[in-house]
């Protein structure tokens, strides 16, 4: 059974771990990814890890998924936010192959934890949309069964796109439903899950807090849908630690802005591997390339 070595690179934290050629993770941990240092010193820590892995498990090769948007054929960072400074132009495959002495691909983190939902997810369809909502909201489209990344490797960037005036994540991620609870509420350092459990005990300022942040979110899937017609919508990210609960109030909310004879027709559904999806994607990935 063919082994490889997976690294799924985050503004906050770099999961890795062993995976084999079926999908089935052996074995996995984290690290911080201390950001703040700049890109070239995250592959550097890639790297010093890589090398103890490596003399443990005998892997093929190397899947790494990451944040900011990538250049696929060269597994080259063409273009990064604010969270990851000095990221862009940094030549991730180049960097990690002279040094590990293994065949790596690299791709966008998202576009990875679609192509895991696509390989692992059971979810049967050929034409489907992935977003995750955390602390900004990423997305990945897949097409007649392939991943259409756009001609510079920015497609699904869709929490930069306008919701009432104003960025998509800004008003309809984590960070933007902790913005609004701070507008009705006194301002504290909130978590989404405390929103929601006060939100669950009818607090009439989170609700109208709450009541926005779905608002914006329902307004924005529902464009998306209008412009690829999926078959379903995949919804991944930290928020889905809500469960059945916040598909249910999507779904609602959803129905208010969107032709009954066009949501008939599209499923909107949870990701179901997780926070492994994007070290899962990046070995599919990576088996896929070969």
């Amino acid at each position: 059974m063919k082994q490889y070595l997976a690294f799924d690179i985050g503004g906050t934290q770099i999961k890795y771990g062993i995976i084999d050629e079926t999908g089935n993770i052996l074995s996995h941990a984290l690290m911080d990814t201390e950001a703040y240092l700049g890109g070239p010193s995250i592959i550097d820590k890639v790297i010093a890890k890589g090398k103890i892995l490596i003399q443990n498990h005998p892997v093929e090769g190397i899947a790494i998924s990451t944040a900011g948007q990538v250049d696929f054929n060269t597994g080259t960072i063409v273009g990064a936010g604010e969270s990851i400074p000095n990221y862009t132009g940094v030549e991730i495959k180049h960097l990690v192959e002279k040094a590990l002495g293994l065949p790596v691909e690299v791709r966008n983190d998202v576009d990875c934890a679609a192509l895991g939902e696509q390989w692992l997810g059971r979810h049967n369809v050929n034409n489907f949309i992935a977003l995750t909502i955390g602390t900004g909201i990423g997305g990945a489209i897949v097409i007649d069964g392939e991943m259409y990344s756009g001609h510079t490797f920015s497609a699904g960037e869709w929490g930069y796109m306008l919701i009432e005036g104003q960025q998509f994540e800004k008003v309809a991620s984590v960070s933007g439903l902790i913005n609004l609870a701070r507008q009705y509420k006194e301002d504290r350092d909130w978590t989404g899950k405390e929103i929601f459990d006060l939100y669950d005990k009818g607090d009439a300022d989170i609700k109208l807090a709450v009541d926005t942040f779905f608002k914006h979110l329902a307004i924005g899937i529902t464009n998306l849908i209008y412009i690829f017609n999926p078959e379903k919508v995949i919804v991944g990210g930290g928020i889905t630690a809500r469960g059945e609960k916040l598909l249910q109030e999507i779904q609602h909310e959803v129905q208010k802005y969107i032709l009954p004879s066009i949501y008939k027709n599209t499923d909107i559904v949870l990701a179901k591997l997780s926070n492994q999806a994007g070290m899962v994607g990046a070995v599919y990935n990576f088996i896929k390339s070969r």
